[in-house]
């Protein structure tokens, strides 16, 4: 590979890795800091056991999200959080059955999340990259 790929490689998987690590560790530290908010968040997408779901989210956010982000375990963390987005997508943003804006809305949210999801198959594939602490253990 020329040294040009090589640097390509390098930053580009750090990058991917700070843009999925950094949307997962604030949406986890916002319901965490407010978890009344958090849990009303869950409950509005129609999950049964908020508070279950809630503290599941959180972790689920906040230790997979660090994970990637640091680039320790961080196949572990894209496959955390993988099955998690997966897990909400399916239970909390049903579009089939619903119409006109409604099922828009959910239908963008829908394929977003598909598309964070690949996101996360790229690292589970590829790992960290070099910039990372998987790369010095």
């Amino acid at each position: 590979m020329a040294p040009q790929a090589d640097w390509i490689t390098d930053y580009g998987s750090l990058a991917a890795r700070i843009c999925l690590g950094v949307v997962f560790l604030y949406s986890g530290y916002v319901k965490w800091r407010d978890p009344v908010a958090g849990r009303a968040e869950v409950a509005a997408l129609g999950m049964p056991m908020a508070g279950t779901f809630l503290a599941l989210t959180i972790f689920c956010e906040i230790a997979g999200g660090a994970m990637i982000l640091i680039g320790i375990g961080t196949r572990l963390g894209a496959l955390l959080l993988l099955a998690f987005t997966v897990a909400a997508t399916l239970l909390g943003h049903r579009f089939i059955g619903l119409s006109g804006v409604a099922r828009q809305r959910e239908l963008t949210t829908t394929l977003e999340h598909l598309a964070i999801v690949g996101g996360f198959l790229l690292l589970l594939v590829h790992g960290a990259g070099s910039f990372s602490l998987d790369a010095l253990l």
